[in-house]
C-alpha cells in the first residue's frame, strides 16, 4: 500500500481523509485541486495534456496518496495506483459540505494558498452530474490489479482509516 488514489466527488471529504491517511502511513499526500487551481481559481496548465503529463510525472514516485477525481485524466493515477478508495457519498451531503466550507475562515489546506472557497453553479452542476455509475465502472476495472475500498459514509470512512492505519510499508 504504497500509491493511494482517493477518488470522488467534491465535499464528500476525501482531502481531510487524505490528510489522516497520510499522517497514518507517513506517506506524502497530493491534493490535486491545489495543483490545478491557481489562487485566483484559474487552471493552473495551459492545456489539458499538460495538466496530464503533470500527473504522470506525480505517479512515477514509488510512494503517495493522491486526492482528487478529475475523472477525464483518473486511469493515469488509477494505472499506477496499488489502492484505490472510492469515497462514493450521497450528492446531497457533497453539496451541504461543499456550501457549509464557504463559511470557513480558514485557509483551505487542499487548495493554493490565498484561495477562497466558494459555490457556484459550475460545482453545482458538477456535483449533481457526477455519474457515480461510470465512477464505479472505472474503479471496478482494476479490481484485479489494487485493492479497493468503497466508502458510503463517515462510520464506513472511519472504519477504514481505522484498518488501513495497520498498515505501514
Amino acid at each position: 500500500m504504497n500509491r493511494i488514489a482517493i477518488i470522488g466527488l467534491s465535499g464528500s471529504g476525501k482531502s481531510t481523509f487524505a490528510n489522516k491517511l497520510s499522517k497514518k502511513l507517513n506517506r506524502p499526500v497530493i491534493h490535486l485541486d491545489k495543483e490545478y487551481w491557481t489562487s485566483e481559481w484559474e487552471k493552473r496548465y495551459k492545456s489539458f495534456d499538460d495538466w496530464k503529463d503533470f500527473q504522470r510525472g506525480l505517479v512515477k514516485q514509488n510512494s503517495w496518496i493522491i486526492d482528487g477525481d478529475y475523472s477525464k485524466s483518473r486511469h493515469i493515477r488509477l494505472d499506477r495506483a496499488d489502492t484505490i478508495i472510492f469515497f462514493d457519498i450521497p450528492k446531497w451531503r457533497c453539496l451541504w459540505r461543499a456550501f457549509i466550507r464557504i463559511f470557513s475562515r480558514t485557509q483551505p489546506f487542499d487548495k493554493p494558498e490565498g484561495i477562497k472557497e466558494k459555490i457556484d453553479w459550475a460545482l453545482i452542476k458538477h456535483i449533481l452530474s457526477y455519474s457515480k455509475n461510470k465512477a464505479r465502472k472505472s474503479v471496478e476495472a482494476y479490481r484485479k490489479k489494487c485493492q479497493i475500498f468503497t466508502v458510503r459514509n463517515n462510520r464506513e470512512i472511519n472504519h477504514l482509516l481505522d484498518q488501513l492505519s495497520g498498515y505501514k510499508k
